[in-house]
């Protein structure tokens, strides 16, 4: 026969039963690991996960669930960055030429137009109204394919050509991918690195290998593994 047990319940009160009853109750979930348990023979107050014939009826503690690992990111250097960008560089040189190609003969015009006013000398007086239109016609298409190219890849793709050329891939701070709201924003950001004469992408080679335009736009540059 069972010794008598004791024990001491969540509302602070005393049960007693037999071995079987307590196991009732572990599976009940009345009595736990740290539930104080009495008994007649050895008369001293232990918690039940110290007795081994109420060990295997408690009820298991839920494994804990792991914390997840951040994911760890290569980020870019200064060099394979600099490297994307011109090879960007020269494919939007490409586009706008492209762009302008129907528009060819009256640019050449309005060029060598641009050409002999600067080439001006002595009291001769520049027309700064043509000087002013080239600027503004040049400024305004390069302006426009360099948006259309850069949020057009980044959002789509999450790289240029020139960095998909590199292994390189712009994506968030949590590596998830910009969209073409992050990449507009990124854009417009990078517009502070040039005002800057450049100085905001030499902050690439500090320790966060991150650009003015990464920090303000909360993105990073990171190395893809190769195939």
């Amino acid at each position: 026969m069972s010794s008598p047990y004791t024990m001491i319940g969540s509302d602070g009160r005393e049960y007693s039963g037999s071995l079987e009853e307590l196991r009732d109750w572990a599976r009940e979930g009345r009595l736990g690991p740290a539930t104080l348990v009495w008994n007649e023979a050895d008369e001293r107050w232990i918690p039940a996960s110290a007795r081994h014939e109420l060990v295997w009826d408690l009820p298991r503690p839920e494994p804990e669930a792991e914390a997840p690992v951040p994911p760890v990111f290569h980020r870019a250097g200064f060099v394979p960055r600099l490297v994307a960008w011109v090879a960007d560089g020269m494919v939007i040189l490409f586009l706008v030429n492209l762009v302008l190609l129907p528009w060819r003969e009256p640019l050449q015009d309005l060029m060598q137009q641009v050409q002999r006013q600067l080439e001006l000398t002595g009291d001769a007086q520049p027309d700064l109204w043509l000087l002013l239109k080239f600027q503004l016609i040049f400024t305004s298409v390069y302006s426009g394919v360099s948006l259309a190219y850069s949020v057009g890849f980044q959002g789509r793709f999450g790289a240029t050509l020139g960095k998909r050329l590199l292994g390189l891939r712009v994506v968030t701070l949590d590596g998830s991918p910009l969209g073409y709201g992050g990449a507009f924003r990124r854009y417009c950001s990078e517009m502070l690195s040039l005002l800057t004469f450049g100085l905001g992408y030499l902050m690439v080679l500090g320790p966060e290998r991150r650009a003015l335009h990464d920090l303000i736009s909360g993105t990073q540059v990171i190395m893809t593994p190769r195939d």
